[in-house]
């Protein structure tokens, strides 16, 4: 178990390295991904094969009496480990962990490095030894992995290690756990992978929209967007003098938009993905029953310990789309249109109050999406020293919302009817999308929206129209198969040909009457002729 989780790890890192600069769908990732998942819940020989009972200490210790002295415990290895580690990575390199095997098991009765090197199945040699022993790198096998985790390296010291009975210290835990990591990283970098080209779309526009806001004034953003009503249009064009147009306009009441398409397009792109990532076996409990649940050590009662494929596909590409959403929103925000780093309030001061209300309508929808209408939650990974991503990203959210509301509330007057008209805006992307984004946030009937209620809330102009400008990719899964058809749809098809049929021989005999007529007109004529002659 120890050499396949070894290998398992070592596939993703050779196919990242090979994979720099070049664009790829990581499907490498989600097999193995799936692989194990697979190896963790439904391997039935695991459970027998990591027997505590059939441990080598507890063999060691019945046979040789007084041999399970020399065993050491996993908290022991791990202290040696954590020397090692010097960048708190994780990972140590190959000739550091026969460093730390030698160092942890000294005093023993076992050689560690030996020891690791037997499981591996690697040549021995007596300079390689040697080496080893004395602290000098031997790197000189090729077939030795360049790096190894605490877990790996607890399974490949099965031999010396004295493993609980259950428990995350086990050796089935120590399993789970390695086999954990593996499936969370298959599944966030193929779910980076998936997203690479909508989240490049997302950018350009949100860059485009930015850079527009902060350099036009608030009637060419209103015409760009197409929110100038006919008679301002009218207007513009009739009255001369420039300045007064501008201030005639800008004392009009204010006119909310739609949510701008690069958000509503990217959030369809994500489900699109998870629609044709996902088969109805994903939806499956991952455990068969309770009894297999508890030979396996996993508690029912812990929703994240049981998680199905499905929803660790969704819960990976949530993750993703809001970790990348927000990261865009605040490096775009805080940065000038050169691409220079700047003040975020200076960047909204630039931009005009219908811009504001736009980029507020689209954080705030983002926001209303992760946090709101999400019912399945997030992917969470299990290291402790990894930053909780979804409290990062809800932070600048929850920063980047309240800093654009303070900035429309004193660049406008009608802040509660901007409120209301921006959470009417955000029920018809809801109504009009629900097909799409109910598989990626789930149901939610409040917000549910009516035609009838397209028309202005208070006062608060704007179209109703919601559109997306990028093409949707077909969520078609499966070829629809061939049926056969109703029998009243064959008689239907038959009486056509009948009829078409009686149409053609009623056609052809009417011809052939007329060509006889026309035979029998000339064959009086004729004979009238002979007889007049005789």
């Amino acid at each position: 178990m120890g050499r396949l989780l070894n290998e398992l790890r070592r596939m993703l890192v050779v196919a990242k390295h090979k994979s720099d600069g070049v664009a790829e769908d990581a499907t490498r990732e989600f097999i193995v991904g799936r692989l194990c998942h697979l190896l963790k819940f439904r391997l039935k020989s695991l459970p027998t094969l990591l027997d505590p009972n059939s441990s080598p200490a507890v063999l060691a210790a019945g046979l040789g009496g007084g041999k399970s002295s020399g065993m050491i415990t996993l908290m022991e290895l791990r202290s040696s480990f954590d020397l090692a580690d010097d960048d708190d990575d994780g990972l140590i390199s190959f000739d550091e962990a026969m460093e730390a095997m030698e160092s942890a098991f000294s005093g023993t009765h076992f050689r560690g490095a030996e020891m690791v090197r037997d499981t591996l199945l690697l040549s021995q040699s007596s300079s390689a030894v040697g080496t080893a022993a004395s602290g000098v790198p031997s790197g000189g096998n090729k077939s030795a992995p360049p790096n190894v985790t605490l877990s790996e390296l607890a399974l490949l010291s099965a031999r010396g290690l004295r493993h609980d009975s259950s428990g995350p210290e086990s050796a089935l835990g120590t399993v789970q756990t390695s086999l954990d990591k593996i499936v969370n990283r298959c599944f966030g970098e193929w779910a980076r992978a998936a997203l690479s080209p909508s989240l490049k779309s997302f950018t350009t526009g949100l860059h485009k929209q930015i850079g527009v806001a902060s350099t036009v004034s608030d009637v060419e953003w209103r015409r760009l967007n197409g929110l100038i009503e006919k008679e301002d249009d009218i207007l513009l064009r009739e009255i001369h003098d420039t300045r007064n147009d501008n201030n005639n306009l800008s004392e009009k009441q204010t006119v909310v938009g739609q949510v701008s398409s690069h958000v509503v397009s990217y959030l369809l792109a994500v489900s699109a993905v998870l629609n044709r990532s996902v088969c109805p076996v994903d939806s499956l409990p991952p455990v068969p029953s309770p009894d297999y649940a508890e030979m396996l050590g996993i508690s029912l009662s812990e929703k994240r310990d049981i998680a199905n494929m499905q929803f660790i596909i969704r819960g990976s590409l949530l993750g993703e789309a809001l970790t990348s959403l927000s990261a865009s929103l605040q490096r775009e925000l805080a940065s000038d249109g050169d691409g220079g780093a700047t003040d975020q309030d200076e960047t909204l001061q630039k931009c005009s109050p219908s811009s504001l209300i736009q980029i507020l309508m689209d954080v705030q929808f983002i926001n209303r999406c992760f946090f709101e209408r999400n019912c399945h939650g997030f992917l969470l990974t299990a290291d402790a020293g990894e930053s909780d991503y979804v409290e990062d990203s809800r932070r600048i959210i929850d920063h980047l919302s309240e800093h654009l509301s303070q900035s429309v509330k004193l660049a406008t007057s009608d802040g509660s009817s901007i409120s209301s008209a921006i959470l009417e805006r955000h029920a018809q992307v809801f109504s009009s999308c629900d097909l799409f984004l109910s598989s990626l946030f789930g149901e939610d009937e409040s917000d549910t929206f009516s035609a009838s209620n397209s028309a202005s809330m208070n006062g608060v102009g704007g179209s109703s129209v919601v559109s997306s400008l990028n093409p949707l990719a077909s969520s078609r899964r499966f070829v629809l198969l061939p049926i056969q058809a109703e029998k009243s749809l064959t008689e239907l098809q038959l009486r056509g040909k009948y009829s078409k049929k009686n149409q053609e021989e009623k056609a052809s005999s009417t011809s052939a009457m007329s060509g006889n007529a026309l035979g029998t007109g000339f064959g009086f004529l004729s004979s009238m002729l002979s007889t007049k002659t005789r």
